[in-house]
């Protein structure tokens, strides 16, 4: 996969380490596949940078309209939702994967009777 040329919006470049890693990955599967690969280091490196700034990232990013974000937002969107995957393993798991299940794996959601407003 080639790395982005895009870079992160200024006053959050300092998670383009992770934006390399999460940013180019437009899928709940491709994330969770991701936070397997990754060593419980990285993981707990990411999360430690990320999570402090969360409400931070969403105030930039309330600014935007969701449906319609310049690339250099939407990296940082999907950066983002690599947070989601980072925090299982280090508020959950304790460790990069799933405890006993075989690696690597996926998970398939299936949305039944939802209806969007």
């Amino acid at each position: 996969m080639l790395m982005s040329a895009i870079s992160l919006p200024e006053q959050f470049r300092f998670l383009e380490p992770f934006a390399a890693v999460w940013g180019d990955l437009h899928s709940q599967d491709e994330r969770y596949l991701k936070r397997q690969s990754l060593s419980y280091g990285e993981l707990e490196a990411f999360h430690s940078a990320l999570a402090p700034k969360l409400e931070e990232v969403f105030s930039y990013l309330d600014g935007f309209d969701a449906t319609a974000l310049p690339e250099a937002e939407a990296r940082l969107y999907r950066t983002v939702l690599g947070l989601t995957e980072a925090s299982q393993a280090v508020e959950v798991f304790g460790q990069a994967r799933v405890p006993y299940a075989p690696y690597p794996h996926s998970v398939k959601m299936e949305w039944v009777g939802y209806q969007p407003h």
